[in-house]
């Protein structure tokens, strides 16, 4: 059933599975918002311990999450549409994800449009011990993208499985192996080993089928021709889509459906032949009208940073003698989602007393169902407000797919970076273009149109940035707002280090960080909260003494509840290696922790 009420997201999607940890994952969406990318980390390393509010600086991001960050964006590989990559307030952290993302275009023309993940868990046991590790495969094909957006959207999460009779996901892996050859910078060599690994692990892969599904079957399309997969006769149908498009009607799909539930203002673009062929169309409303603040409202609707609500959920659904088959994913009800787009459906087949579209929709006497959103439509316009000039996301496309490339030197200020494009810069009709490192937003410059961008800005060695932001603004008002990574030459090895311990900050962050993981009445659920509390006051400069309240806690951790002093055992471990720990606290630390852990001293 599609509850309203019922949410899930897609970070509780990714928690391991009990007793399993996070080895290594691949993953594609349209647009992207890096902050959402920087909370997969977490999410893959936290299970039980809560994720970071998107809200959150840097300068007071709890120190378990940096390090996950660190630890684990270098074993994920993201791919986003080119110049899909929304413009997110300013970050130091995100240098973590600058090898992570790589851009992709369709091979047929289209846009590339899946949102799937794909993680690959392994136990915790260590082989020099004897012990044997296990590695177990989650697919999650969403209807969401990589982003905060509070809209309507499905998802289908897939557990590896022993059992006999699970459903092979093959057509994904071929899907994200097409991808690595479609990218806009060669791929370094370990994305290349990591794809291919996952890839072919999903090849002998079985996997559970849903609660009261008897069939399933991926259908990855755009990669190739190939005829759309939805059945051309029905006794029932119905399609969820918030984009809509007339030659959907003439090509993908031309046979009559019962219902279509679209947004208005796709439904007004529709023409009379078309809308002939629903028996019924709907509008939906969640009592979520579009709410943004001017800023937001100048952008162009197409813009990867405008907040999505209200309905963006793609379901098909059919009905036919007692039988159902349900088609989730990243396709709308449009003709280039089923020709030149790169899209996935994943087709789920069972009785309609489990699939069919009442049983989906339907409330029950507890809660509403998605039907209670519906509306009847009715035309307000005929226009489709097409213009003959390119749109302002024209070029932002066309920046997006310059080759771009940032070499790092040493400068009398520290560090610079300087932004090279081989091609020149477009001449946007009535449109100005500003760009800037993604770390120092204050840093804009006026691109010249017509020539080869080449900019250099000086700054510190934390906040080199392989992200180039980039601004769009028509004379109109309207403004596009975008990202670009660039791969960096010439970063010095002791970048990320340096940039630790800046994330870090002072030790008395440090040792509130650690009171609070140390709290005895605090679960592990509230961590995360109560760090973020005590982080909001005024920080003292500099590197003091370890106080004697924190030696007093550890002290009482150590008699108390070792166990604890254990499991952060790694954490500091890496810390200490990273030079990122107070003064003094790395032997403090060994000493208590041997303690902890055999009963006395090492001799």
């Amino acid at each position: 059933m599609l509850q309203p009420a019922n949410r899930l997201t897609l970070i509780d999607s990714m928690r391991p599975p009990a007793g399993f940890r996070f080895e290594s994952a691949m993953a594609v969406t349209y647009t992207l918002d890096l902050r959402a990318l920087l909370a997969a980390p977490a999410a893959l390393a936290l299970a039980g311990r809560g994720t970071a509010s998107e809200d959150d600086r840097d300068a007071y991001q709890p120190i378990e999450l940096i390090h996950a960050l660190r630890a684990h964006a270098d074993r994920m590989t993201v791919f986003s549409q080119v110049g899909e990559i929304a413009l997110a307030p300013s970050r130091r952290a995100f240098a973590f994800l600058e090898r992570t993302v790589l851009p992709v275009s369709a091979p047929r023309g289209g846009i590339v449009h899946p949102k799937v993940w794909v993680i690959r868990y392994e136990t915790a046991g260590d082989p020099a011990d004897g012990q044997a590790v296990e590695q177990r495969l989650r697919v999650l094909i969403a209807s969401r993208n990589l982003t905060f957006d509070a809209s309507w959207d499905t998802m289908v999460r897939l557990d590896e499985t022993n059992r006999s009779g699970g459903a092979t996901l093959r057509p994904v892996g071929e899907l994200f192996t097409t991808l690595l050859s479609r990218c806009a910078v060669d791929a370094p060599e370990d994305h290349l080993a990591r794809v291919q690994s996952l890839a072919t692990a999903l090849q002998d892969a079985l996997f559970a089928l849903p609660a009261g599904v008897d069939d399933l079957e991926v259908h990855v399309l755009g990669l190739e021709p190939k005829p759309s997969p939805l059945p051309s006769d029905a006794e029932r149908s119905l399609i969820i889509s918030p984009f809509v498009s007339d030659n959907f009607f003439t090509s993908a799909h031309p046979f009559k459906i019962d219902e279509l539930v679209s947004s208005p203002e796709w439904l007004d673009r529709l023409d009379e032949d078309s809308l002939a062929k629903v028996g019924k169309a709907h509008a939906f409303d969640d009592g979520s009208a579009t709410d943004i603040d001017s800023e937001s409202d100048k952008r162009s609707p197409f813009d990867p940073g405008r907040p999505l609500v209200g309905l963006h959920a793609k379901v098909f659904a059919f009905e036919d003698k007692g039988r159902a088959r349900l088609y989730l994913g990243s396709a709308n009800a449009t003709g280039p989602a089923f020709g030149s787009n790169v899209e996935i459906l994943v087709e789920l087949t069972g009785s309609t007393d489990v699939l069919g579209i009442d049983r989906l929709c339907q409330g029950s006497d507890d809660e509403p169902g998605l039907r209670d959103l519906f509306y009847d439509y009715r035309r307000s316009c005929t226009d489709d407000g097409s213009s003959s000039e390119p749109s302002i996301d024209h070029w932002r496309q066309i920046i997006a797919r310059l080759p771009l490339e940032g070499r790092v030197t040493e400068s009398s200020e520290g560090w610079a970076v300087t932004y090279r494009t081989t091609e020149p810069m477009p001449k946007p009709n009535d449109a100005t273009i500003h760009c800037w490192p993604l770390t120092v937003a204050g840093n804009r410059r006026q691109v010249v149109p017509g020539r080869s961008l080449e900019e250099r800005f000086e700054t510190s060695l934390e906040n080199l940035s392989g992200f180039l932001a980039f601004e769009l603004t028509h004379t109109d008002g309207e403004l596009s707002r975008f990202v670009v990574p660039v791969p960096l030459t010439g970063v010095p090895e002791q970048r990320d280090r340096e940039l630790l311990r800046s994330l870090i900050g002072n030790a008395e962050r440090f040792f509130r960080y650690l009171m609070a993981l140390l709290e005895e009445d605090a679960g592990e659920s509230s961590v995360i909260n109560t760090v973020e509390r005590i982080s909001g006051g005024d920080q003292k400069e500099g590197d003091g003494p370890i106080s004697l309240p924190v030696l007093e806690r550890l002290l009482r951790t150590m008699r108390r509840e070792p166990s604890r002093l254990a499991e952060l055992h790694p954490l500091v471990s890496d810390l200490a290696a990273d030079d990122a720990l107070p003064p003094g606290f790395a032997e403090l630390w060994k000493m208590i922790h041997q303690v902890a852990t055999t009963g006395g001293p090492t001799q």
